[in-house]
């Protein structure tokens, strides 16, 4: 089992010394990535920071945890402009980035910085991003004409170190998003869903995949909420997800900032070797 490192971005953890601090202490205790949330304003407030920026920030300062969003609402931003910010956190980091994908879920946000629509038109607006995203990383002159995106001779350089693109990990569950998720996915990564769903929701779109004709294996992760101070029910409880087929385990986040740190000590020298 890897472990996650999963840190929001809002009010309490935003200070630069913190973010600094956990994301180095994730990578000496063995996490394999820090995965951030992407918002610009959430339901307890608008203090938030720019969760792309916050990677860039930590790729001067580890050299092998993977950076990465939980997740980006892809149609939240211009996709060319988030294809190059992704593109420019993989060359920085040498190569270490993961892009969360979802469709967006807090409609404030996108009110005030984006374009909000009905969850059909988002997920129509993710699914012609990813393709743009996906033909700009391969470096060539795009020219793009979709029902909602347009480019005209965009370039991306550098493109990404990682071939042929840095790996998404889809946190969705609906259908229309579950099929980008089998086309695109190296991992799929739900929030706080039992181990018999995520059993058979993993089968499913895997199941999916192979129909697609892509016999790429499908990696399962998951974001849990659930907060632990004993390491027994906290290990019991990634061995049930683990038997539902879950190789990625993300939690930490919901502690206070102040014992976040310690808690990844803790999570390291007392959960990681039962699990």
């Amino acid at each position: 089992m890897e472990h996650l490192l999963i840190y929001p971005v809002k009010r309490g953890y935003l200070d630069k010394e913190l973010i600094s601090d956990v994301g180095k202490a994730a990578e000496q205790a063995g996490f394999y990535a820090f995965l951030s949330w992407d918002h610009y304003m959430l339901p307890d407030g608008p203090e938030t920071l720019d969760a792309w920026s916050i990677l860039a920030f930590l790729a001067g300062q580890t050299t092998s945890i993977k950076l990465g969003t939980v997740v980006t609402p892809i149609p939240f931003r211009p996709p060319s402009q988030l294809a190059k910010i992704v593109s420019s956190v993989d060359y920085l980091s040498g190569g270490r980035t993961i892009l969360g994908v979802g469709a967006g879920w807090h409609q404030p946000e996108f009110d005030g910085f984006s374009n909000w629509g009905t969850p059909g038109q988002r997920v129509s607006r993710t699914e012609e991003a990813l393709d743009l995203i996906t033909k700009l990383w391969a470096g060539d002159e795009v020219r793009y004409d979709s029902k909602n995106y347009h480019s005209d001779g965009a370039i991306i350089s550098p493109v990404p170190v990682q071939t042929p693109y840095p790996p998404m990990w889809f946190g969705v569950r609906g259908k229309r998003m579950l099929n980008l998720a089998a086309k695109y996915a190296e991992a799929w990564i739900p929030t706080n869903i039992s181990p018999a769903l995520y059993s058979d929701g993993l089968k499913a779109l895997r199941a999916l995949r192979l129909e697609m004709g892509i016999d790429i294996p499908l990696k399962g992760a998951l974001q849990n909420f659930d907060v632990f101070t004993e390491a027994a029910p906290c290990v019991e409880t990634i061995d049930s997800y683990a038997e539902a087929g879950c190789e990625y385990y993300g939690s930490i986040w919901s502690y206070p900032p102040e014992e976040m740190v310690d808690r990844i000590a803790w999570f390291a020298e007392e959960v990681m070797p039962q699990v």
